[in-house]
Parts: structure tokens; C-alpha cells; sequence
């Protein structure tokens, strides 16, 4: 039974092939982000027709050396990933509150609550009180989907133990991950004189 405590805070999970789960109940991504996970009510749901309930943030990418979304300001720029329940222990992070929730889920929507709250690891620069910079000036944006192989390893070494899933549930997720989770990922680009 899910406890009331648990379904309040959640925490944006991008799905990447640079995310690993640690002992304790906690995922790391790049190596700055740390979370520490429930195993009951989270927003993105599991059953034995797949994934539901998955957030695609518009205007972020990832930097994938970091595990920190970066706002990039541009509509195109997008990052897929779900709601858990949890917190973010380990790297910077900013409160979405009371987001209508037919403005975030736009695929396989289920059961899902009218607002929603929830963290991510953001990376933002702080130049002083209520000013925020972000600087991309030596950052590019590339697209890179999963493999069948970085799907299985995410679905066997994450999935599963957050949901605690059974082996024909992570069959029927090996697939389902390579397909949805396409994204964005930002990599340093040294520029040579």
C-alpha cells in the first residue's frame, strides 16, 4: 500500500545510458547527480503493457558529463525521462510546483494527478539574488538514442529495482525503453586556435 508521504515528492528521472544505481536506494547520473529513491508512488507507472506516464521537458538537454539538465531556451531542445518518487541528494535543483498535468505527459498517459510537484537537477549559474545565466558558449547540442543494449542494461540495473519488476515485466521494457528514450545530450566542445 502506498503511503501518502511518498507520492508527494517526485524527481525527474532522464533516462540516459550515463545513469547507474548504487547501493542504498540511490541512482547516480554523470557525476554530479545524486538520487535517493522510494519503491511506492511514483508518478510514472509500471504494468504488463509497459511505460506510462512519461515527462518530456521541452528547452533542456542534458550535459551528459554532469548528469545536470541545462535549460537551453530553444522549443526543439527536448530530454525524456520519468517521475519517481524521491529526492535529489547530491546536485543543484529547482521546484516545478503545481504544473496542470496535460502540458507534461504526452505519451501514455494514466492515472495521473491534476498538478504535479517535482524536482530535477538543474544546472544554473546564480549571478546574484533572483538572476540566473546559463552559458553555452562552448556547448553544443547532439541527439543520441539508446541501443538494444543500453536499453536492457537500464531496464536490469535501474528499472528493476526501483519497481521491482519481474522478468517478463523487464522483457516487455527492453523495448520499449530503446524505442521512447531518445535525447538530447550536451558535450563540451574545445575549440582549437
Amino acid at each position: 500500500m502506498t503511503n501518502g508521504d511518498e507520492k508527494k515528492e517526485q524527481v525527474f528521472l532522464p533516462i540516459t545510458r550515463y545513469i547507474s544505481l548504487d547501493n542504498n536506494n540511490q541512482i547516480t547520473i554523470g557525476s554530479s547527480v545524486s538520487i535517493k529513491y522510494n519503491q511506492n508512488g511514483h508518478v510514472s507507472q509500471i504494468d504488463d503493457k509497459g511505460l506510462h506516464n512519461i515527462l518530456v521537458l521541452t528547452s533542456y538537454a542534458i550535459d551528459k558529463s554532469t548528469g545536470e539538465l541545462v535549460p537551453t531556451f530553444d522549443p526543439c531542445d527536448y530530454v525524456k525521462g520519468i517521475l519517481i518518487s524521491g529526492s535529489i541528494l547530491k546536485g543543484q535543483h529547482f521546484e516545478i510546483k503545481d504544473i496542470p498535468s496535460n502540458k507534461l505527459y504526452i505519451i501514455r498517459k494514466k492515472d495521473v494527478h491534476e498538478k504535479i510537484n517535482f524536482s530535477l537537477p538543474i544546472k544554473i549559474n546564480q549571478l546574484s539574488a533572483g538572476t540566473y545565466q546559463v552559458d553555452l558558449g562552448n556547448k553544443v547540442t547532439s541527439f543520441e538514442s539508446l541501443n538494444g543494449d543500453e536499453a536492457t542494461k537500464i531496464v536490469n540495473d535501474v528499472l528493476a529495482k526501483i519497481y521491482k519488476l519481474s522478468e517478463q515485466q523487464k522483457e516487455k521494457l527492453y523495448r520499449d525503453v530503446e524505442e521512447i528514450f531518445n535525447y538530447y545530450s550536451i558535450k563540451s566542445l574545445k575549440s582549437n586556435p
